[in-house]
């Protein structure tokens, strides 16, 4: 059982040893120094690259310049019914990849988009953020967006893709003629 605090800073504890206790209430604590990286100067890039694999299941793949790190979202999207297959993962080395995406029996034919989208930079690592900016504020290019829920400036790339062949459409507006 400890004693209470002796005016000297020590306290005695039960095993007779007497253990140093250093308070300094009066001084602040140091704050973190901050970081110190280049801002993200140049408009960002990112190349899609799709492949369809033997089983007719996606794998996407990206080069970008967004910085080492950045937190993205790839989704692939089927435009005829909006299902649509995603994952999280981060820029490492220049590069994003992911997949396979699809159902078992692989994709039907048809029209997808593919899309990267970064995450809000207040979700970012540290690093990434001292990057780009606590609200995306150093992020150009044709590929900013704003965040669906108005968290600063985003990145958005999308490319369509055709899987075999284009699926036909029927209208709901059709005429429908007898024949005598």
């Amino acid at each position: 059982m400890s004693q209470p605090s002796e005016p000297s800073g020590e306290r005695d504890i039960a095993s007779g040893s007497v253990e140093r206790v250093t308070s300094r209430a009066d001084e602040p604590e140091p704050e973190p120094e901050p970081m110190m990286v280049a801002a993200l100067d140049e408009p960002v890039t990112v190349s899609l690259d799709i492949r369809l694999a033997s089983d007719r299941r996606m794998h996407v793949a990206a080069t970008t310049n967004l910085p080492e790190g950045t937190r993205v979202q790839l989704r692939v999207v089927r435009e005829a019914s909006n299902v649509r297959w995603q994952s999280r993962t981060e820029v490492r080395e220049g590069s994003v990849a992911a997949g396979p995406y699809g159902p078992g029996s692989g994709l039907p034919d048809g029209y997808y988009r593919i899309e990267l989208v970064t995450a809000p930079a207040d979700v970012q690592p540290a690093e990434v953020k001292a990057r780009i900016g606590p609200s995306g504020e150093h992020l150009g290019g044709p590929l900013v967006a704003t965040s669906e829920h108005g968290l600063g400036k985003i990145i958005k790339a999308s490319q369509r893709f055709l899987v075999g062949q284009e699926v036909r459409r029927t209208l709901d507006d059709v005429e429908v003629q007898q024949s005598p």
